[in-house]
């Protein structure tokens, strides 16, 4: 059997538990902040719910502050 190996594009989001571990947040937390705003909207493939990490990179050089869900597609 082979080991999946993580492309360019599959290596830049994470998951919710990423997210979580990133912030040193539980996912419960994690996902409240993004349901309150406060935190990147994700994208979905299909099923799949992952942030990207340039949005995150984005929302931690503004200091992690809320999102204005109006500029979000």
């Amino acid at each position: 059997m082979q080991k999946h190996q993580h492309t360019t594009e599959e290596a830049s989001y994470l998951s919710a538990s990423d997210c979580a571990n990133r912030y040193q947040f539980s996912v419960r937390h994690w996902l409240r902040l993004v349901d309150g705003g406060k935190a990147p909207r994700p994208t979905r493939f299909g099923r799949l719910v992952r942030w990207s990490v340039q949005s995150l990179q984005e929302w931690e050089s503004t200091g992690c502050g809320r999102i204005d869900r109006r500029s979000v597609r």
